[in-house]
């Protein structure tokens, strides 16, 4: 293997490769669909956070979107059960 090849997206580095991306939201239990949405929305977005600052770590981020997914899903369940009582 060539040692000056780089493997960008490999573990934490930004950018990630697409299939890295979708790997990590399936161990969480995630579709590939929300995977391509988080992994286009942070390209659109060059990988910077909303002030600007260059991402470091992008499954930190991922997890953050994945705990809102996550989250809207239980209010909208809550919701849902508040319409039936």
């Amino acid at each position: 293997m060539n040692k000056n090849l780089k493997l960008t997206g490999h573990g934490r580095s930004v950018p990630p490769i697409l299939p890295h991306v979708i790997i990590y939201f399936d161990q969480q239990g995630m579709t590939a669909k929300e995977a391509e949405a988080f992994f286009h929305y942070q390209a659109a977005h060059q990988w910077k956070t909303q002030s600007g600052t260059p991402i470091k770590n992008w499954k930190t981020v991922a997890g953050n979107w994945i705990y809102d997914i996550q989250r809207s899903r239980v209010l909208s369940l809550q919701l849902k059960l508040n319409r039936l009582r």
